[in-house]
């Protein structure tokens, strides 16, 4: 009886040793399909993206990559009226924000493949694809007298327009929701690369952080800022980070 429990107890063990050298070696190098989403941080702000690689070979992959950001001009300046109490700050100038949903193609590059479970693999990655953007007007309170009562403070949302609302009238930004119906489309191109670090214990699950470059272009010269000639061209370096699956 003792030998049988044994012999049990010696296949048993010899079963959960292949295992983890199965597990180790699949980690040691896979071509798998892959998919991703995360979070990027740029000079724009926060935005949100996901990505499914599939290989081809020589180490090569196929990408289909979503972002969703903000678009930012740099001469943005944040201000405050301070000759009023409860005021909130805001862009002087802005009348539209703007936002990219940036859906891409492109390809993948492995520079460095995990050597074991817990190492880094290096990918260096460029992609192209129209972008859709979405420019929203800006609308903010302000505050005047009552022309039929000069004692009384009347506060009115309203369509920023710097020409017609002096600055010592603004209190700050109404709620986001204000002027949603009025969002136009605007369309342009997008092109993203960059290099991308991933690691991970488990050959199914991965987590990357990535730095690149962002860049888009609308030919329509969107007006964000009133004041100033606008941009075709934007540009931004951006950092990510983000969960993985393989499959």
């Amino acid at each position: 009886m003792q030998q049988i429990i044994r012999v049990i107890i010696f296949m048993l063990f010899q079963g959960f040793s292949y295992e983890l050298l199965a597990q180790e070696n699949y980690d040691i190098t896979y071509e798998d399909a892959s998919m991703k989403f995360g979070v990027l941080a740029s000079p724009n702000g926060i935005g949100l993206f996901y990505r499914n690689s599939t290989p081809i070979r020589n180490k090569y992959s196929w990408c289909l990559d979503f972002s969703f950001t903000g678009v930012k001009q740099i001469k943005e300046k944040q201000v405050l009226n301070q000759r009023m109490v409860n005021t909130t700050p805001y862009v002087y100038g802005k009348v539209n924000r703007l936002y990219a949903l940036r859906p891409m193609l492109g390809i993948s590059k492995e520079l460095a493949e995990k050597q074991n479970k817990n190492s880094v693999g290096v990918n260096a990655f460029a992609f192209l694809g129209p972008t859709f953007g979405f420019l929203k007007p800006n609308y903010v309170d302000i505050e005047f007298f009552d022309p039929t009562n000069p004692n009384v403070i009347i506060s009115k949302s309203v369509r920023y327009n710097p020409e017609q609302y002096r600055f010592d009238q603004i209190t700050g930004y109404s709620p986001f929701t204000h002027g949603m119906n009025e969002t136009k489309i605007v369309g342009g191109l997008s092109f993203k690369l960059g290099t991308e670090f991933n690691w991970g214990y488990y050959s199914s699950d991965f987590k990357s952080i990535e730095v690149g470059l962002l860049i888009d272009w609308f030919p329509s010269r969107p007006e964000l800022l009133h004041y100033v000639q606008n941009k075709i061209v934007y540009s931004s370096f951006y950092i990510s980070f983000a969960l993985g699956k393989n499959y």
